[in-house]
């Protein structure tokens, strides 16, 4: 609808008790019909009550968004073409794909709260001349209390650094690599490959950041909440993704992933391979690393805001 004033603000709000999806949550198809695999991967990464919780806060998010779209439920848009990622100060971000991102070309703001088993949505429609929009349907975030992050979106870049958002919001940092397994990394029976590989990408990504944001390698000093779901054999593609979700005056903390997006079919034949449908999470953890205070001020250094510890 368009006034004098200019076109309409659409609203839509979602309230969700998370009881409602806890025998949902488990079942596979529902997981592949109602979360990206963003979405998934950071869940699997949760104990079983956060995970719940997590979940029941996205998908309350999607049906607010559905509802700024105008379509109900099952109508044309699954809620995985709805991806509700987040930025590092908290506040998330919606990501419209496939036939979400065809019905608008403008911004949806969404903001998500909890409060004990209750979760509640609230999502804003922006007229295309209120805000700029990415091609890729990616919208202008809002603050929330949700405190949990996702993994960034399929890129294929080895890293990207966001731009700022006017009004001085730090820059999200995030680094990527691609590998092939090769069969000389094979290390137990059966092919197997040994979880310090991953690591390995994970240390490199890590050092990556910091010298995008300090100017300085630094120095791992810890692994955490570290998960290895998935294995990892010789032919196989591994995608890893890192990305700064915490600073302080010396430590960067990074969550990082990887996933297998390709994988060898010895079975069918000495060369055969095949792309998966949806990249299978391998691995999971969060590192900090420890920087040069000297080196946090040097001009080589993007700026951005500290958090004090």
């Amino acid at each position: 609808m368009n006034t004098a004033a200019g076109p309409a603000v659409r609203v839509g709000v979602d309230v969700l008790d998370c009881s409602e999806l806890r025998g949902l949550v488990e079942r596979p198809w529902f997981l592949r019909f109602g979360f990206a695999p963003e979405e998934l991967a950071h869940a699997g990464t949760l104990g079983a009550h956060r995970r719940l919780e997590f979940l029941a806060g996205r998908f309350a998010a999607k049906e607010a968004v559905l509802k700024v779209l105008g379509v109900g439920l099952l109508q044309g848009v699954a809620p995985r073409e709805i991806c509700v990622e987040h930025t590092p100060h908290g506040a998330p971000v919606v990501h419209l794909r496939g036939r979400a991102a065809r019905l608008t070309p403008s911004p949806v703001s969404v903001s998500i709260t909890h409060k004990q088993d209750v979760v509640a949505a609230v999502a804003i429609g922006h007229p295309s001349a209120a805000g700029a929009t990415a091609g890729n349907g990616r919208t202008q975030p809002t603050e929330s209390k949700e405190p949990d992050a996702v993994p960034p979106s399929t890129v294929n870049t080895t890293a990207t650094v966001q731009p700022s958002a006017r009004g001085g919001r730090a820059s999200e940092t995030t680094a990527f690599l691609r590998v092939r397994i090769g069969q000389e990394e094979a290390h137990y029976g059966g092919d197997l490959v040994d979880g310090a590989r991953i690591l390995r990408l994970f240390g490199d990504l890590v050092t990556e950041i910091t010298i995008r944001t300090d100017g300085d390698e630094g120095l791992l000093a810890e692994y955490g909440d570290l998960r290895f779901v998935a294995p990892v054999k010789p032919g196989d593609y591994i995608e890893a993704r890192g990305r700064l979700v915490r600073r302080t005056r010396l430590r960067r903390v990074v969550e990082l992933q990887a996933h297998k997006v390709l994988s060898a079919r010895p079975g069918a034949g000495g060369s055969a391979a095949a792309v998966l449908d949806q990249p299978q999470l391998v691995c999971t953890a969060t590192a900090t690393t420890v920087v040069p205070y000297r080196t946090t001020d040097t001009s080589t250094a993007p700026s951005a805001p500290t958090e004090e510890t």
